[in-house]
């Protein structure tokens, strides 16, 4: 008897990439590479923040979201992700998404994860993640 079970439907949003971002050739990125410059508040709070940047040398938008995962026996694991936007329905789109993991559905992005003993560098990610 073959598995039954339906494979699940992901739908991935291709945003634009931005390739005159000098984030996007850059090789190695870390959090010390990032030259962006905050354009507006939409939520902060101990365990997340939403907002929009603006990277200072090519003026390239980037929705961002940072995630803090709370875990009372270790080190807490916190989440970096950058979207590049360009229009204002697609900031929007964004900032009503409810749960940091429901960016995963939009593509290219920029992400990184670190805890207070270890700091991964950034990559782009061009397809979805689990």
């Amino acid at each position: 008897m073959e598995d039954e079970t339906p494979t699940p439907n992901i739908t991935l949003t291709t945003m634009k990439a931005p390739t005159q971002c000098t984030l996007w050739s850059r090789k190695n990125l870390t959090p010390l590479d990032l030259n962006l410059e905050l354009v507006k508040v939409y939520t902060r709070t101990s365990h997340i923040e939403r907002d929009l940047l603006k990277c200072r040398e090519c003026g390239q938008l980037y929705f961002h979201d940072w995630y803090e995962h709370v875990n009372f026996n270790h080190d807490a694991a916190m989440y970096d992700t950058y979207i590049p936007v360009e229009t204002e329905a697609e900031i929007e789109t964004l900032s009503n998404i409810e749960k940091s993991a429901d960016l995963a559905d939009y593509v290219p992005q920029l992400h990184g994860s670190f805890t207070n003993d270890r700091n991964d560098d950034l990559k782009w990610v061009t397809e979805k993640y689990a």
